[in-house]
């Protein structure tokens, strides 16, 4: 089994990184009291994970975000279904794992629900961006026998940066998982961390792309490092639609995926303040 990752030796790889991004409009003064968030769609990919075919996975998340002008926090509860001609576990951060030896996977069900606590640490200015500080914990509700978790509790703490240039809004994110380990395989703590920017095209439409890395988690798998490109559209005041496309360069990551997200907003006039930590809660741990 490898041994957990050194802190150091994978600091300096976090120079790329991927955040959410959506369109950053609004400053911290005009949050109105409290919000409410409530976030669900479909999500598809497929890819090899290290194995010789394709493992595919359909990802349905309900989540429910709820903050005032200091604090938000949220809940997601997912539905996964598994296709894959080996055997296979969905890993500690949502990325399927395949066990060598084992037969095919077709499964369904509920997956790992999480919840997440986000500080509104520093609003920003014109010069300094807005600072948030998430944490974030897994819990193991998923069918470890389906191969749909890994039954143990994951933690994870990490710190968004957001910058807003004229129509340009740029995401930073930094984070640190710790995982509890399975009977199958010995899953390290990770760094992990993304760089994105949303341009905002007009009042209703956005458009942009991030750039995921992540530490290996076990001897099975590498490291993530994906590209995602999106399309944001507020419907009307309170509906908000965003569809993307995801491309792999690692088999820690899904050869390809897509999916289209729809958020109702209840109270607040605007997204941009809380959401880089949305898309977390809402894909993966």
């Amino acid at each position: 089994m490898l041994k957990k990752a050194n802190s150091y030796s994978l600091f300096t790889a976090l120079v790329t990184f991927i955040s959410f991004a959506l369109p950053m409009t609004a400053q911290a003064a005009d949050l109105p009291s409290n919000h409410v968030l409530i976030t669900t769609g479909v999500d598809f990919s497929s890819g090899k994970y290290g194995a010789e075919e394709s493992t595919d996975m359909l990802y349905i998340p309900l989540t429910l975000k709820y903050g005032t002008d200091k604090w938000s926090s949220g809940l997601t509860i997912p539905y996964i279904s598994l296709e894959s001609p080996g055997d296979v576990v969905i890993g500690p951060d949502g990325t399927p794992i395949p066990i060598p030896g084992g037969g095919s996977t077709s499964e369904s069900g509920l997956g790992d629900i999480t919840a997440s606590f986000t500080w509104f640490a520093y609003p920003g200015t014109q010069t300094l961006p807005i600072v948030d500080v998430t944490g974030r914990i897994k819990l193991p509700t998923a069918d470890e026998d389906k191969g749909l978790g890994t039954g143990e509790f994951d933690w994870a703490m990490e710190t968004d940066l957001i910058k807003s240039l004229g129509k340009n809004s740029l995401f930073f994110t930094l984070g640190y998982k710790i995982f509890g380990d399975t009977d199958l395989v010995e899953i390290n703590n990770v760094f992990y961390g993304s760089i994105g920017n949303s341009y905002r095209y007009n009042k209703t439409t956005s458009l942009g792309a991030f750039y995921d890395i992540r530490e290996a988690t076990t001897e099975f798998t590498e490291g993530m490092n994906e590209l995602t490109g999106f399309v944001s559209h507020r419907m009307n005041d309170k509906w908000k639609v965003m569809g993307y496309l995801v491309k792999g360069f690692s088999d820690g990551s899904p050869d390809m995926g897509a999916g289209v997200m729809f958020t109702r907003d209840t109270g607040f006039a605007e997204f941009s303040r809380i959401i880089p930590s949305l898309r977390r809660d809402v894909f993966s741990f």
